[in-house]
């Protein structure tokens, strides 16, 4: 699983945020709740955790690839969470 998570940066909040999964559909995925739950946020692991699991709201697994959700938001976290870098 892949993520991948842009944003202006606003007096240190997130502003336009992007939030992109890889490897959960045939083309790159657009996770616009995760989106939404990053913008207006400071980046921290509050706000990591709040878009992490907001992109998996929501989410119908396969048969046996239910750990595949786990994956996607652990993905969307460090994303996030690299944007402080």
């Amino acid at each position: 699983m892949t993520a991948t998570v842009a944003f202006k940066d606003q007096n240190g909040s997130a502003s336009d945020p992007r939030v992109v999964l890889g490897h959960v559909a045939p083309t790159p995925w657009a996770a616009r709740a995760a989106a939404q739950a990053l913008n207006g946020s400071r980046i921290d692991d509050s706000a990591a955790a709040k878009c992490a699991d907001a992109a998996v709201e929501g989410a119908k697994p396969l048969s046996n690839n239910a750990y595949k959700v786990q994956l996607v938001k652990a993905a969307v976290k460090r994303a996030v969470l690299a944007t402080r870098a």
